[in-house]
């Protein structure tokens, strides 16, 4: 005998038309929704963008940029070798 697996929305009851998954600080969630309950969840919601926002890097804006230009470079790396005298 076949079995089916029906998934209802989690809220209302009625069958689900997604699954969703919620990322919070605690963990993450699965919830089976309908599409009306789909809807008021994305409704007001916006997509993430790859990387930083522009302009939220303080520590950038900090650094004194005429101190650094006046400075000489540090030397890097291993110093050399001097011959014996």
């Amino acid at each position: 005998m076949a079995e089916k697996t029906i998934l209802v929305c989690d809220a209302c009851g009625k069958p689900a038309a997604e699954t969703v998954t919620m990322k919070t600080s605690r963990g993450n969630f699965v919830k089976d929704l309908c599409s009306t309950h789909v809807n008021e969840l994305v409704a007001g919601a916006r997509k993430p963008r790859p990387g930083r926002r522009k302009g939220t890097t303080v520590a950038a804006a900090a650094k004194p940029v005429a101190k650094a230009a006046t400075a000489a470079p540090k030397k890097r790396g291993r110093p050399r070798k001097r011959p014996a005298s």
